[in-house]
């Protein structure tokens, strides 16, 4: 089973919390929240890993256990497989929704997909819409660890009415049948996860830091 656990890193941006979690990284993550230069970036770089290891200590979790991790806007993302063979592919994707970005979507996303965008008459409508296509994709992405080296017009969803959205067509060695979605609307952002393991959360654990 995959969960997934959110948090906003508000918190962080006071320094003294920060330098409190800061010292609760290892090293490697130390260098990597150390090389932005604004505190939100900072923020968020170390507030996904302290997500993921508050996820390791509930849940008594391996270090090598399937995990991805995500941050937009305030928000921190962590999903894991929580009981399992530990072989499954999980990847998520959190985004802070702005203005529909028609250019990306006409020039990215397959045609059916720019096409079920275009057909909605609000830009408000749009640009939801646009925001769960690119959550599902960039999840996809990280599930099977190729990110933007994956083109994002090599695969296709279909978003049924009242179902968790499927893939539509994926490339070779993927099967469209091996892999399994969930969605979360947080009013302002949209999030999504993608795993091999067909049993995901439907909710969102909520971390206070």
């Amino acid at each position: 089973m995959v969960f997934t656990w959110i948090g906003d890193v508000g918190p962080l941006l006071e320094d003294a919390c920060y330098q409190r979690y800061y010292q609760q990284l290892p090293d490697f993550r130390r260098e990597k929240a150390g090389k932005y230069r604004s505190a939100e970036d900072r923020a968020l770089s170390a507030g996904a890993w302290i997500l993921w290891q508050r996820a390791r200590e509930q849940y008594h979790l391996p270090k090598q256990g399937p995990f991805n991790l995500s941050h937009s806007g305030r928000y921190v993302l962590c999903s894991a497989q929580i009981e399992g063979d530990g072989q499954v592919q999980v990847g998520c994707d959190v985004q802070q929704m702005q203005t529909y970005r028609e250019g990306v979507a006409r020039r990215f996303f397959c045609p059916g997909e720019y096409g079920h965008i275009q057909s909605l008459d609000g830009e408000k409508d749009r640009a939801e819409l646009f925001y769960r296509y690119w959550v599902l994709k960039e999840s996809f992405m990280k599930a099977v660890r190729e990110g933007m080296a994956l083109g994002l017009d090599s695969f296709e969803f279909y978003m049924g009415e009242g179902a968790c959205p499927v893939l539509k067509t994926c490339p070779r060695p993927y099967r469209k049948e091996a892999y399994f979605f969930r969605e979360f609307d947080l009013q302002s952002y949209r999030a999504a996860v993608c795993s091999s393991d067909p049993d995901i959360d439907s909710r969102l654990q909520w971390v206070d830091f």
